[in-house]
């Protein structure tokens, strides 16, 4: 894809991700709204991660990604591949199990399953603010994703991912919630 991008289009750009990156942010938050303190550090199976690992996770991560994009980003090669449609349609599919690299897997980071919201929401929301206010084609500039499944991608492809790895983990959330019944739980009144 040619780096030089028609200015309507890059409105039209920036539009989308800020939509996707919004709708993702309310989509994850969801997925463990009700979640008890008491209940958000149960795993479904030894080896898994619970709620609060999840969030701690697409915490960590998201800020790894925000610092990528804001201090990392290089100029891209117009003869690049674009990857946008691909990880539109891989990155929330959860029928393809990944491993995390390292540094963003959960550790404990966090005291409360409301601490590590908190800190997600401010993180979503200084990403959806580097969106908002760039002035640069954001396919023109490239970061290392911190999965090696990634490579180098361009920063509007690091935007996609963001939001499609929020989607990722509310289904992630969702499925836990199954496995221990906190569906239940939240009904009943005792989120």
């Amino acid at each position: 894809m040619n780096a030089i991008r028609n200015p309507a289009n890059s409105n039209t750009d920036k539009n989308f991700l800020v939509s996707l990156l919004r709708e993702s942010r309310e989509e994850f938050l969801s997925s463990f709204a009700g979640v008890a303190e008491t209940d958000c550090r149960c795993c479904p199976a030894e080896g898994s991660w619970s709620v609060l690992d999840t969030v701690e996770h697409l915490t960590s991560a998201e800020t790894i990604q925000l610092k990528l994009i804001t201090t990392q980003r290089t100029p891209r090669a117009a003869n690049a591949p674009n990857r946008e449609q691909i990880f539109l349609q891989v990155v929330a599919d959860r029928s393809r199990k990944m491993q995390s690299p390292e540094i963003p897997r959960p550790r404990g980071r966090f005291a409360t399953l409301a601490q590590a919201a908190d800190q997600f929401t401010t993180s979503r929301d200084s990403v959806i603010q580097f969106v908002e206010q760039t002035t640069e084609d954001l396919r023109a500039t490239e970061v290392m994703h911190p999965h090696q499944a990634a490579g180098m991608v361009s920063t509007y492809e690091m935007l996609i991912i963001m939001a499609k790895h929020a989607e990722r983990h509310a289904k992630q959330i969702e499925e836990i919630r199954n496995t221990l019944s906190l569906h239940a739980d939240a009904a009943k009144g005792k989120s």
